[in-house]
């Protein structure tokens, strides 16, 4: 009987024995296998604890390694197997965690994986070759600060809220901060790592151009961003940023404008609503010159300065030519306007006519609201002050003239002056002009424009202009013809006929047109008396500015054209005394001795 309770006693443990050298296999195993550190990515729900539902996840650009820990930050720690230990803990205000057992610890400058190593060589202390988890469920409000040129320069700070689950990145920033000036280089823009102290250097200029969203970047807490000024002006990167989101949204600016324009000052300048998607679009460098009321005659359009003042607190100058715009379209030289800028126009050291009719007909010109005053003196035929039209509507200094009219130019002047005189040498004509800057003289050569077209010596009047027209030395007769023949010379002038003419001495002054010649005069005065006239040759007299008088006879040709010799072209105040044939002389001579004797001739005859 006790053998057989042995038997069975044996028979029975056989089981437990067995199950007892597995378990031990199984430890032999674990004993070999090393400790693991798991690190999870910086999202919410990773930690797996059926207690607590799952959290929301943050969107990052980075991986995990890159976020460094701090204070604020919300943690979820898993112990493997050890849920006594394992818990949601906040990074505290000295970069320190505290947790259970091992107290507080420090996780100054690390990223999730290095505290979980860390994590890991605390609690091996207490759990045998332990698995540590670390999860971030809230990370801690981002705060950064954005310096250089940006509207805004400061410290901000992005908390992580219901509506914004991800960091932010540069544009955001810049966006934020109101946006960048006219003169930010955004092709290196410069971010400093708190953490590391590593600067990078991104081109936020590529996003722009070419959609490269690896160049934003997204922040870290406690980064620097610093966007340097550009050192030149390049418009179309200048009109690519303003069409962006990344610049400075208030397009109201307040602008200075010295110089050539018609009505210098400060002006507050608002931009064009009219953008695409509602942006609107910050006002540039022609509307400030167009509310000035446009550019002056004298004004340099190719030399134009615009002074700006950049966050560093030093003066950018950048130079302009808008000539370049008005001749070949360069939209580039039209410069978006930033506030506080002061724009000069300068004066032309040499005017020039065609440039000037080139600004005068654009929209930059001047805006004149009544046609300007100027003085003409010197060789004209009525010296005195004029009011000129570009369209030789004009009137005297006694007159007012209504309306607007562009454009006048040397020769309306002239013109309204009853024009120049047979002596006047158009050669040296001197045009003084006050500037801006003072008195400016400009010499002018008229024969040019007569016998090149050379339009450049015709040029525009502005307010106040001066005009000398100063007499001839010696003129030659061809000079003479060839100003009598122009529009410079007056429209009609006065010449005597006397003489044997059909009008007889009854005829005498009358007036013809400027460029009559003398057989033109003797036919508009009615041709020759065919009983008395000499129809062969004339006496031409005339008057000499010096005082003097010439007197010559002309033999006659009507079929000859314009020759200085027997048809010359007549000026004001000439005479041509139309004398008797040798019959009527004759004749007259009879009557003359006879007269005398015609009374008692008549006392016969009773």
């Amino acid at each position: 009987m006790r053998t057989h309770i042995y038997k069975s006693l044996i028979i029975g443990l056989v089981p437990v024995l067995s199950l007892v050298h597995l378990q031990s296999n199984s430890l032999a195993a674990l004993a070999k296998v090393k400790p693991q550190v798991s690190v999870a990515p910086i999202k919410i729900g990773q930690a797996k604890t059926p207690a607590k539902p799952k959290a929301r996840t943050f969107t990052r650009n980075s991986s995990a390694d890159s976020y460094t820990l701090g204070p604020g930050d919300r943690l979820r720690v898993d112990i493997f197997n050890v849920p006594e230990y394992s818990g949601e803990f906040y990074v505290l205000g000295d970069v320190a965690i505290n947790l259970p057992v091992v107290g507080a610890i420090s996780i100054q400058g690390r990223t999730v994986q290095q505290a979980s190593s860390l994590l890991t060589s605390y609690f091996s202390r207490y759990v045998k070759r332990p698995i540590v988890t670390i999860s971030v469920l809230a990370p801690r409000p981002v705060q950064f600060a954005i310096a250089g040129e940006i509207t805004r320069s400061g410290s901000y700070t992005v908390p992580f809220t219901g509506d914004n689950r991800k960091f932010p990145t540069i544009s955001q920033a810049i966006q934020l901060a109101g946006g960048t000036t006219q003169t930010a280089n955004l092709r290196q823009v410069q971010v400093r790592r708190a953490a590391t102290g590593k600067v990078l250097s991104v081109n936020i200029f590529d996003v722009l151009q070419r959609g490269n969203t690896s160049q934003d970047i997204t922040l870290r807490d406690g980064d620097t961003i610093y966007i340097a000024r550009s050192e030149g002006v390049n418009a179309a990167d200048r009109l690519r940023l303003a069409g962006s989101n990344l610049a400075n949204q208030d397009a109201t600016v307040k602008v200075a404008i010295l110089g050539e324009v018609g009505k210098p000052g400060t002006y507050t300048l608002k931009g064009d609503s009219a953008g695409t998607a509602g942006r609107v679009t910050p006002p540039t460098l022609t509307e400030a010159i167009k509310i000035a009321g446009g550019s002056t005659a004298s004004a340099d359009m190719s030399r134009i300065r615009v002074r700006r003042n950049t966050r560093t607190g030093t003066g950018q100058v950048l130079p302009i030519n808008l000539l370049s715009l008005l001749r070949t379209g360069d939209f580039g030289q039209d410069i978006i306007l930033q506030d506080g800028d002061t724009i000069l126009l300068p004066t032309a050291t040499e005017i020039n006519s065609a440039d000037s009719t080139l600004v005068a007909a654009s929209n930059l010109g001047p805006q004149a609201i009544s046609p300007p005053k100027i003085v003409v003196v010197g060789e004209v035929n009525r010296p005195g002050t004029y009011t000129v039209t570009g369209s030789a509507n004009t009137t005297n200094n006694n007159t007012q003239l209504t309306g607007t009219v562009a454009l006048p130019t040397v020769t309306n002047a002239i013109q309204a002056a009853a024009g120049i005189k047979p002596t006047a040498d158009i050669r040296q004509i001197q045009l003084i002009r006050t500037t801006r800057t003072g008195e400016q003289k400009i010499a002018l050569d008229l024969f040019k424009l007569i016998q090149q077209g050379d339009t450049s010596q015709d040029i525009i009047l502005q307010e106040g202009d001066r005009i000398f027209i100063p007499p001839a030395q010696n003129p030659s007769a061809l000079d003479v013809d060839i100003v009598a023949s122009s529009t410079l010379s007056p429209v009609s002038i006065r010449v005597n006929v006397i003489g044997e003419s059909v009008g007889g001495n009854a005829g005498g002054g009358r007036e013809v047109p400027s460029n009559t010649t003398l057989n033109q005069a003797i036919l508009l005065a009615g041709g020759f008396n065919n009983v008395r006239a000499n129809k062969n040759e004339v006496d031409f007299i005339r008057l000499n500015p010096n005082g003097t008088v010439t007197k010559r006879l002309i033999k006659l040709n009507f079929a000859k054209g314009i020759d200085p010799e027997t048809n010359p072209r007549l000026q004001n105040n000439d005479t041509i005394v139309i004398g008797r044939n040798n019959l009527t002389r004759i004749g007259d001579g009879f009557s003359t001795i006879l007269s005398p004797f015609n009374g008692l001739f008549n006392l016969l005859r009773f």
